[in-house]
């Protein structure tokens, strides 16, 4: 009995062994296996990110710049759904704002900034904060403009945040929130005249080299 024993307690050891091994072996593919899961869902959720960021400022600012077409120059209302909601549209005051129609308005300056975006790639909702600006409005009064001689007036700057959902499978702006109107806006810097420009080097054009001819005589057949 005594002999064998040092053989079981050897067959015990080879046993537990093998199975730290295993165990060990187990718990490394399992952690590999869970992070492979997670690059890949990372990976994921960062091209559903991506791809619906540029949705949104393709959706935002082709929307946003056919509405103020449609409230300055009486665009084509009709292409707003491509854009916007039922719901947004009929309930946007601005679109029902008449303070343009009796003017024919030629060219404006617009601008539309950016801030705030939230995007959740597990959601079917968006949200971003926009200053929607426009200046240099050029045109003239029409026949029915309480002032013939009249300018179009000036253009009140919004900060909106604008909801986006998806609707039947496309992306639409589904509600404008009016944040500030005619919020503090910091102007671009004006140059300084007293500063003289500095002086730039005029590049010498070098001349371009004739090239040199070379008689070749021929070589008599033989």
């Amino acid at each position: 009995m005594s002999e064998r024993s040092p053989q079981k307690i050897k067959k015990l050891r080879e046993q537990a062994d093998r199975l730290r091994f295993f165990s060990r072996s187990s718990l490394y593919i399992a952690r590999t296996i869970v992070l492979v899961f997670c690059g890949v869902m990372l990976c994921l959720l960062s091209f559903i990110s991506c791809a619906r960021l540029a949705n949104l400022y393709i959706l935002v600012n082709e929307g946003m710049s056919l509405r103020i077409e449609c409230i300055l120059q009486d665009g084509p209302k009709e292409e707003l759904d491509n854009y916007f909601t039922a719901e947004c549209i009929a309930s946007d005051g601005r679109l029902q704002d008449t303070t343009y129609q009796p003017y024919t308005v030629s060219s404006y300056n617009y601008v539309l900034d950016f801030s705030h975006i939230r995007v959740w790639p597990w959601l079917n909702t968006m949200s971003v904060d926009v200053l929607e600006q426009a200046d240099r409005i050029t045109g003239s009064a029409n026949s029915n403009a309480v002032d013939p001689d009249s300018a179009p007036p000036a253009w009140t700057p919004i900060r909106y945040r604008l909801s986006i959902r998806k609707v039947k499978g496309s992306w639409r702006i589904d509600a404008i929130t009016t944040l500030t109107v005619d919020p503090k806006i910091d102007p671009l810097p004006t140059p300084d005249p007293s500063r003289s420009p500095l002086p730039m080097v005029t590049p010498t054009p070098s001349p371009v080299p004739t090239p040199r001819l070379s008689v070749v005589t021929p070589t008599p057949f033989l």
